[in-house]
């Protein structure tokens, strides 16, 4: 029933709301440079009527919601596109340091280094018996050595950090989760209780976004408000208010660097290092396990070339005090590594058998039903056998003896080249002993195979695809460049992506001072007309009071 009373609470009502809405927009003011915060807005619903004739009759205005404004789409993609941005810049970062390792603009790099080693032999070979050539020479070549050896602990050194990011970025990963299970805790106690908990989801959209930008994640929110976070396909790392966790494990397969393994709280792990599709993880991991050792790997095939092309070389000759057969560099060292999941007695060892048939392929030894099949990886071509105690196999330049007692799926990494260029080193020490002769009989004028030497220079090498050796190092370094290049232009485009998407988000939920300030006028004038219907309703009831005396 209408009344001066009712009049009075529509004016109260009235008062609250607007003073409710005049908050709301002083929170997106105050918020109006805080990343990641939502636009929110008060929304004004009439109160329930009251019957009365000859209708219902309104009793005010309340506020029946504090609204967040988003556009869940675009959000999602925010998210999903920080995936992207923390994959290629950690890789824009690593690649631009691997690239200033191998950098000879300053004359100071490998390239030169092996310039001025052929220039020394081309020198020697001018002058076969002068003292001063042949120990310029030795000097150059160990200047060589170390320049390889040098920029072979720089990319181990870049490796050794990258397993260290993997596991600090685990640990950050572990704790955003934690905060986003405690979110999902409050935010649905919250809203179970009526409430809209918009600043709480701000927080937690800000975090998916720092989560997102270290691993890739697929998030899906119930009807309670609670986000699931979802890794490595289809894993949850949060569910409801539990957060599950990642492990960093040493892999003894690989050098010992830690592979992700998510844990469910089962006492059982699983690798998850495969699965892992994006974010600052996978760009670590991708480097770390793939990009990073393949420049190793050719950096040890470029020392491994050198080393195995001077030295069959250097041993037909004969020095100045008549030796032969001596080797300029330490000669290589073949390598075998058996796979921790073998389960027999097997020892495998592998030396050079014939330097001019080796190839810098990976190999593989494999057993099976009493047989071995060694395996170029490269080329797929195959040598097998029936194993026996001891058996020794010669394939492409290698001699490969076996011993002991395989199991059957024991499997063997062989390689000719792996570890040159970390154990590059010059094997004379005496000037004398330096081989520009190519007979006994032509010493000391004799330059005939210090002429040969110089011309390994130009030399295409089988063993590193048809290449020179300049050819070979110069092509790498293009590819290090070429990466770094490509990831510098991946991040740039993403972040374009980005700014576009930031634009598309503000379109909903940015704050505009000029829309704010225009509500604020709004509700403090329907504030102000609020106070003036109560001043009336009160004006109304002193006049029936004054006719009441």
């Amino acid at each position: 029933m209408a009344s001066i009373l009712g009049i009075l609470n529509i004016g109260k009502l009235a008062l609250f709301a607007q003073q409710r809405a005049i908050s709301v927009t002083s929170q997106n003011i105050a918020n109006v440079n805080t990343p990641g915060y939502s636009r929110q807005e008060a929304v004004l619903e009439t109160t329930t009527p009251a019957n009365d004739q000859p209708g219902q009759i309104g009793t005010g205005v309340q506020v029946g919601e504090i609204r967040r404004l988003v556009n869940r789409f675009v959000d999602n993609q925010v998210t999903s596109e920080q995936s992207n941005l923390g994959r290629f810049d950690i890789e824009r970062s690593i690649l631009s340091r691997v690239e200033s390792n191998f950098n000879d603009a300053q004359g100071t790099g490998i390239h030169q280094a092996l310039t001025d080693f052929f220039a020394a032999v081309q020198d020697l070979s001018n002058n076969p018996q002068g003292r001063a050539e042949r120990v310029t020479l030795l000097a150059r070549a160990d200047t060589l050595a170390q320049r390889v050896k040098g920029t072979d602990a720089q990319v181990q050194q870049i490796l050794k950090d990258l397993n260290s990011e993997i596991v600090g970025t685990v640990t950050d990963v572990n704790a955003l989760a934690s905060q986003i299970a405690d979110l999902n805790n409050e935010i649905g106690r919250a809203e179970m209780a009526g409430q809209h908990a918009n600043d709480l989801r701000d927080t937690r959209g800000r975090l998916l976004n720092d989560l997102a930008q270290k691993i890739d994640i697929r998030t899906f929110e119930d009807n309670l408000g609670q986000t699931t976070v979802m890794v490595g396909g289809g894993k949850p790392l949060v569910e409801g208010n539990h957060a599950f966790a990642l492990r960093a494990v040493g892999d003894p397969d690989n050098s010992g660097f830690s592979q992700i393994r998510y844990d469910p709280g089962t006492g059982t792990t699983f690798d998850l290092t495969s699965s892992i599709g994006g974010g600052r993880l996978k760009g670590l991991i991708s480097l770390r396990d793939n990009v990073i050792p393949g420049y190793v790997n050719q950096l040890d095939q470029l020392a491994a070339g050198v080393i195995n092309e001077v030295n069959q070389q250097h041993r037909a000759g004969y020095g100045l005090d008549g030796s032969t057969a001596n080797n300029f560099f330490n000669p290589l060292a073949p390598t075998s590594e058996g796979l921790s999941t073998n389960t027999g007695s097997g020892v495998v060892s592998v030396a050079v058998a014939t330097p001019a048939s080796l190839t810098f392929d990976p190999y593989q030894l494999s057993f099976a039903g009493g047989s071995y099949t060694l395996q170029n990886l490269t080329t797929g071509t195959t040598a097998t056998g029936i194993y026996s105690n001891p058996t020794t196999v010669t394939f492409e330049g290698l001699s490969v003896t076996i011993t002991g007692a395989p199991g059957a799926g024991d499997t063997f990494a062989l390689s000719a080249h792996k570890g040159s260029a970390g154990s590059m080193a010059v094997a004379l020490s005496d000037p004398d002993k330096i081989a520009a002769a190519s007979s006994a009989a032509g010493v000391p004028g004799d330059n005939r195979n210090a002429v040969l030497l110089a011309q390994l220079q130009d030399k295409a090498v089988t063993a590193l695809g048809g290449a020179t050796l300049h050819g070979f190092y110069s092509g790498f370094i293009g590819d290090v460049g070429s990466e770094a290049q490509s990831a510098q232009r991946s991040v740039k485009a993403q972040e374009i992506i980005g700014e576009q998407l930031d634009r598309m988000r503000g379109e909903t939920s940015g704050v505009s001072l000029d829309e704010e300030m225009t509500n604020l006028i709004k509700y403090q004038r329907a504030f102000e007309a609020s106070a003036r219907l109560i001043t009336v309703a009160d004006d109304l009831l002193k006049t029936i009071l004054s006719m009441k005396q």
